[in-house]
Formats: C-alpha cells, sequence, structure tokens
C-alpha cells in the first residue's frame, strides 16, 4: 500500500519546535519504514509580528525553564545571550523561505535541515536574518550553495512560502508544533503543541494499524 506522510509543521523560531526536534527524531526512526516523514513551515513571526525580542517577545527569557523542564532540551548560552540583549529581531519569513527552497532542492534532507535550524538559533545564537548563516549550514547538506542563493533571494519562493503559511492555517496547524497525518486525499490533525514521545507513538501505532486494516 502507499504510505502515509506525517507532517511535522513548526517555525524555526518556535521554542517548542526546537524542544519537540528529539521526539522527532525519535518518532522517525520508530516508524521510518510506515510513514513518509514532509516538514511545512509556519511562520509564527511575520509582517506585523515581526519585530525585536525587546519589543515584541520579551516573554521568551522568562519561559525558557519552562521549554526546558517540560521537554529535558537546553537553550544554548549564545541563544541566552541574544534573548538578554533584546535588538534581535525576530522575523521567521527568512529560516522559513531557507526551509522551502531545501524541500525543493533537497526533499530528502529537509528534515534534517529544519533540525539544523532551530539547533543553530537556540544553542548557537545564530543570526537567522543573515544568509551567511544557511551558507554556514550548507557546507554539511549536499545542495548547490548558487541555486540556494538564487531561490532564497527570489520572489518565487517568498511567494511559495506564503503558500506554506496559508497551507498550515488551512489545515488547522495554528500553533506550533502541530502534526498531522496525510493519507491519500485526506489530511487530518494528529496533535497540536508539545507531546513527549511516547503519547504519540502510541496514537500513531494505533492510526497505522486501523490504516493498514481497510487498504
Amino acid at each position: 500500500m502507499n504510505k502515509p506522510t506525517f507532517i511535522y509543521a513548526y517555525d524555526p523560531l518556535c521554542g517548542w519546535c526546537y524542544g519537540f526536534h528529539p521526539v522527532l527524531q525519535k518518532l522517525r526512526e520508530r516508524f521510518a519504514d510506515r510513514m513518509n516523514f514532509e516538514i511545512v513551515p509556519g511562520g509564527l513571526a511575520t509582517g506585523s509580528r515581526a519585530e525585536t525580542i525587546r519589543d515584541g517577545y520579551g516573554y521568551i527569557k522568562n519561559s525558557l525553564p519552562q521549554v526546558e523542564n517540560v521537554t529535558g532540551v537546553k537553550f544554548g548560552e549564545n541563544f541566552k545571550m541574544v534573548v538578554e540583549e533584546g535588538s534581535y529581531f525576530y522575523d521567521s519569513e527568512p529560516p522559513c523561505i531557507a526551509q522551502t527552497v531545501m524541500k525543493e532542492l533537497a526533499p530528502d534532507k529537509a528534515v534534517d535541515f529544519g533540525i539544523r535550524l532551530k539547533i543553530e538559533f537556540f544553542q548557537n545564537g545564530k543570526n537567522m536574518n543573515d544568509l551567511k548563516t544557511y551558507e554556514q549550514i550548507l557546507q554539511d547538506f549536499e545542495v548547490d550553495l548558487q541555486a540556494f542563493k538564487k531561490a532564497y533571494e527570489s520572489e518565487e519562493f517568498r511567494q511559495k512560502t506564503q503558500n506554506e503559511f496559508d497551507w498550515c492555517k488551512r489545515y488547522g496547524a495554528t500553533s506550533f508544533p502541530t502534526l498531522l497525518l496525510k493519507f491519500g486525499k485526506e489530511t487530518g490533525v494528529i496533535t497540536r503543541g508539545y507531546r513527549p514521545f511516547e503519547a504519540i507513538e502510541s496514537h500513531l501505532h494505533h492510526l497505522l494499524n486501523n490504516l493498514e486494516k481497510v487498504t
């Protein structure tokens, strides 16, 4: 039978998504033979929601301990310094465009690329508004740098990224992370927000068993 597709809707600047990436990696290992995996960027902080940390996202500083306690991940000291300083412009569009470009140029590497974006930001405090950040990341991915740069800077991929944001809204991925399952022409939400591996694994196991019984 055709495999269902597990869709991970996330945002590169979402702290809970950073906390979720170890769970995502476990799910990929657990269900690699039963599902395809796809990633969709959601656009958490774009347009009027794109602001400096000081002006619009000061709450992040106080939320970090909660994310660490619930998920077990640790935020890097470099990222904590970025938050403390406060002038970083929190704009999801650049890393989301980078994600959309990677989905097109190397779809088999898109999920790993998304995980790497979060690590570079939330551990290393890298500037996700700077093309040089992606040039450095791409040294570890077999993607043509010039092709990536051309697409990243194009209006075409800015619009394709907006289409990804619209897709998330249409299918109910209105908070991040949101997990969806696509099978045939049907796409539905599995869960919204952070959930531990055991809870998602059990739910997915039963869903897949039921799908396999009716196909």
